[in-house]
C-alpha cells in the first residue's frame, strides 16, 4: 500500500511517527510523510526507504505566534498539503494528531481511500489551547472522528475517555514504547562534560517546557545526594533555566544541552543512572498518558521517578522498576531518587527489571505487529 502520513511538525525527533513509518516499510508499503518545513529543515528527504516533504508556510513568518493567527497559518498549511497529497496516488491517509485529521479526511471526500487517525493524545484536553479554540478542536475531532476507517490511541485510559466521549467503538491501542532492550551502556555523558563516576547522573530528556516539572527537579538538587542533573531536550525554556540556575550550571550541579538525533537518543540515555519525568497535572491529556520518555528509560535499563499518575502509577509500581512521586514536591523527589541511588541492591533490582519487562511486553517488535494488523484488516 501506499500511504501517506501527515503531521503538522518539522519532524525531526519525532520517534513514534519514524517508528510507525519504518516498520510499515519493512512489510512492504511505501511511506511518505507530508510536515512542516522550517528555516532548518530540508524541503525533501530521504530516511532509509522513507520519503519526507516539508511544506512551506507563506504565512508562518509573516504572522505573530499569537492564537488567532495560528488558524491563519494552518488553513494554509491544511491547503498545501491537499494540493501536494492530491497529485499522488495514496492508498490510506494517516494523520497524526488532531490538527492533520482535516486533511485526510477532504483527501478522502476527493480520492475515496482510507482514512486513518492517529492521536498521540487527548488533544482537547492538552493545555495549550484557550477556551475558544478547545471548543473548535472539539467539534471538528466530533464531527470527524466517526468518519475513519480506524482510530489509534496510545493508552487504554486516554482510549476509554475518547470512546466515551465521542460514542464510537474503542480505538486501536498503540503503545509508544520503544525497540527490545539491547546492551548499550557507556559513558557520553561523563566525557562530554568531565563528569566524575562518584557522582550519579539524574537524567531529564524530552521537551524543555513549562509544565514539564524541570524547575520542580532543579529544585530539588540541593537535597539530592552524590548527584548532577542533566536537562536535555528541545525548547526555548532552556535558556530560562540557563539564567535562572546559573550558580548551578557554575558549581557543576546542572547541565543544560539541546536534543540529539532520536537515532542515537538511546545512546545518550544509557550514559545516566536514573530517569525523571514530573510533568504537572495541569490537565486530562497529561494526568492519562503513559509517555516514550518512560519507555525510553526503561529500554536503557535505567529506574524511573514519575508522578503518581494512574497508567504510571501501575506501571511503575507492578513492575518494580522506580517509585512515583508527588511532581510539585522537590523533597518528595529528592527523596526517592535518594531512595534508589542509595540503594545498590534496590537499584540493581529495578534496572533488572526495566531491561526485563521492555523485552518480554513493553517493546516496538510487539506494538509494531499492532499497527501491522490494523493495517492488514484496511484491506480485508
Amino acid at each position: 500500500m501506499n500511504i501517506c502520513m501527515f503531521l503538522m511538525t518539522e519532524f525531526t525527533h519525532d520517534a513514534r511517527v519514524s517508528k510507525e513509518a519504518q516498520t510499515l516499510i519493512g512489510a512492504g508499503h511505501k511511506v511518505t510523510v507530508i510536515a512542516l518545513k522550517s528555516k532548518h529543515t530540508k524541503r525533501y528527504e530521504k530516511r532509509n526507504g522513507l520519503s519526507v516533504i516539508r511544506i512551506q508556510l507563506k504565512s508562518r513568518y509573516l504572522l505573530p505566534k499569537a492564537q488567532l493567527f495560528f488558524f491563519i497559518k494552518y488553513l494554509e498549511f491544511v491547503h498545501r498539503c491537499i494540493r501536494r497529497a492530491v497529485l499522488e496516488n495514496f492508498h490510506v491517509y494517516h494523520c497524526h494528531d488532531l490538527e492533520t485529521l482535516p486533511i485526510g479526511y477532504l483527501l478522502c471526500k476527493i480520492k475515496h481511500k482510507f482514512l486513518v487517525y492517529d492521536s498521540h493524545e487527548l488533544y482537547v484536553n492538552t493545555k495549550k489551547h484557550n477556551p475558544v479554540a478547545r471548543i473548535i478542536w472539539y467539534l471538528i475531532e466530533k464531527s470527524l472522528v466517526s468518519k475513519t476507517d480506524v482510530n489509534i490511541l496510545t493508552t487504554k485510559s486516554r482510549g476509554e475517555v475518547f470512546s466515551e466521549r465521542y460514542r464510537v467503538r474503542p480505538p486501536e491501542i498503540v503503545m509508544n514504547v520503544q525497540h527490545p532492550v539491547r546492551e548499550m551502556k557507556n559513558d557520553l555523558f561523563r566525557q562530554h562534560f568531565s563528569i566524575s563516576k562518584k557522582s550519579y547522573i539524574v537524567l531529564y530528556q524530552g521537551n524543555v517546557v513549562p509544565g514539564r516539572g524541570v524547575d520542580i527537579l532543579i529544585d530539588a538538587i540541593g537535597y539530592i545526594k552524590n548527584s548532577v542533573i542533566i536537562i536535555m531536550g528541545q525548547g526555548e525554556y532552556k535558556e530560562i533555566l540557563r539564567e535562572k540556575y546559573q550558580k548551578e550550571i557554575e558549581e557543576g550541579k546542572l547541565f543544560v544541552l539541546d536534543a540529539v538525533p532520536w537515532e542515537v537518543l538511546a545512546d545518550y540515555t544509557s550514559s545516566a543512572d536514573l530517569g525523571v519525568s514530573l510533568v504537572q497535572n495541569d490537565c486530562m491529556n497529561n494526568y492519562l498518558m503513559l509517555s516514550n520518555k518512560l519507555f525510553e528509560y526503561l529500554a536503557a535499563g535505567l529506574p524511573v521517578v514519575f508522578p503518581d499518575f494512574p497508567e504510571w502509577h501501575e506501571l511503575i509500581l507492578k513492575e518494580k522498576v522506580g517509585l512515583t512521586v508527588n511532581e510539585k514536591d522537590p523533597e518528595s523527589v529528592a527523596q526517592s531518587i535518594n531512595k534508589i541511588l542509595g540503594d545498590s541492591v534496590l537499584y540493581q533490582k529495578m534496572s533488572d527489571n526495566a531491561k526485563r519487562i521492555v523485552k518480554e511486553k513493553y517493546n516496538w517488535s510487539i506494538e509494531g505487529k499492532k499497527l501491522l494488523n490494523i493495517y492488514n484488516n484496511l484491506r480485508s
